[in-house]
Formats: structure tokens, C-alpha cells, sequence
């Protein structure tokens, strides 16, 4: 998946090529952006293989707290007192959204779960605010690239690691999709906190896990619990805020 996104942006980051070699400090930079990447989503996808989902979920979508953190320390973004109302109604809402009540029965898997989320609350958060100054200096396009085709020799490994199973023409067009929508997903954060801030852009990001349950209440009939409506609600309140003072 990773070597096919890189694929889809490869022709527009062409364009940027000479910024790698004008710039050799950001271009390590951006691949070492494409470790953490790939680093991060390893540990998501282990989180939810030895976790459980209504622990690691929520655990995960805090990773823009770090990010904000990090770009209010290190970049001087300014957060107005209706601005840090605003995150807090969305980032509350995506934790009460991406929370689903089960019964909890095997402590030592949630407690797996919990440190896998954690790694990738942590560098997840770093992701997020990384892009920022690389991308201020290598364009859009390129770190999207580099992360493409960097993470493709790091998940190669714990790939191969595993037995190989049975593929079919339907699993490469989904893969083919999914490839198309999550590099497409990382251009468009790019292009946010490029041109805006890391606070706004990062929270809004964020919100990824609140549109796949929303997806799953539509598409599979999965019912909302009365704690999901109400995250949804307040992320709704908390976009309005951004909207009005953003």
C-alpha cells in the first residue's frame, strides 16, 4: 500500500525535486518522518491485534494533544482562550466517539493494547507536528513521497515475518483504494498545516475516528451509544467555534 500511494503522488512531487538537494537536514528529516509513520502505524495495528478497540481507539486519537503541545513549544503557535475551547470540545468529542463500551474481562490484554495506543499517541503526535516544518521547506508533495517509499522497507520486515495467505483480484483493488484515499488523506494534512497551524489542522485530523464509526452507523447499521451522539455533538460545537474565531 505504501509503495502504491507513493506512486499516485510521485508525479506531482517531481516538480520539488531540487529542494532535496538544496536542503539535505530536511530531507533526513522527512525520512526519518517516514520511520515514525510507519513505526506509528505498526503499533496502532498491533494495538488493535492484542488490545481492545475501545481502549486503544481512544488512547490513539489523543496523538494531536502531542502535536499541539509540540508546536505551542517549539513552533510559538499562539492559542486563544476560544481556540483552546474549540480543541477541547472536538478532541473530547473523538475520545467520547471512538470509546465502544465492552465488557472488560483480560486485564493484561487491555494493559497491551494501552502501550501499543501510547507509542502511537506519541509518535503520531510527533507526525503531526513534524510535517509542518518540513513541509515549509520541501513543498507538499515531497514529504508524502518520502514517507510513501520509506515506510515500504520498514513494514516489509515485520511483513515478511508473517505466513504468507492467499490474495485475490478484489483484495488489490481494495488495497489499490485504500492506498489512493490514505495518500490522498496525508496530501490534504500536508496542505493544512502548510498554509495553517498545527493546533487547528492537527484537531481537525484528528476527527478521522469519529467518521469511521459515523461510516459504520450508515454502511454496516451500527448502532450509536448515547455517550457517541454525544461526542458527536461536541465535535460539531467545537468545528463551529473554529469556524468563528479560527
Amino acid at each position: 500500500m505504501q509503495a502504491i500511494g507513493g506512486l499516485f503522488v510521485l508525479p506531482f512531487a517531481m516538480a520539488d525535486y531540487s529542494r532535496l538537494l538544496v536542503n539535505p537536514g530536511i530531507t533526513v528529516a522527512a525520512i526519518l518522518l517516514g520511520v515514525v509513520n510507519a513505526l506509528a502505524t505498526l503499533s496502532l495495528y498491533k494495538g488493535f491485534e492484542v488490545g481492545r478497540l475501545s481502549i486503544v481507539s481512544p488512547i490513539a486519537s489523543t496523538a494531536p494533544v502531542v502535536a499541539i503541545l509540540l508546536a505551542i513549544t517549539f513552533l510559538g503557535e499562539m492559542v486563544t482562550m476560544e481556540l483552546l475551547a474549540a480543541i477541547g470540545f472536538v478532541l473530547v468529542g473523538i475520545i467520547l466517539v471512538s470509546f465502544q463500551t465492552t465488557q472488560m474481562d483480560a486485564s493484561k490484554q487491555i494493559a497491551k493494547g494501552a502501550i501499543y495506543a501510547i507509542v502511537f499517541m506519541m509518535l503520531g503526535g510527533f507526525l503531526l507536528f513534524g510535517l509542518k516544518p518540513v513541509s515549509n521547506v520541501l513543498g507538499v508533495f515531497l514529504p508524502v513521497l518520502i514517507m510513501r517509499w520509506v515506510g515500504v522497507p520498514v513494514l516489509a520486515v515485520p511483513f515478511l515475518a508473517r505466513k504468507p495467505s492467499g490474495s485475490s483480484r478484489g483484495a488489490f483493488r481494495l488495497i489499490l483504494a485504500i492506498a489512493f484515499f490514505d495518500t490522498f488523506a496525508n496530501v490534504i494534512y500536508t496542505v493544512g498545516v502548510h498554509i495553517g497551524t498545527v493546533s487547528i489542522v492537527a484537531t481537525l485530523g484528528g476527527m478521522f475516528s469519529a467518521v469511521t464509526v459515523l461510516l459504520a452507523r450508515f454502511f454496516l447499521k451500527e448502532r450509536l451509544s448515547l455517550h457517541q451522539i454525544v461526542g458527536f455533538v461536541a465535535i460539531i460545537i467545537g468545528v463551529g467555534i473554529l469556524g468563528a474565531f479560527g
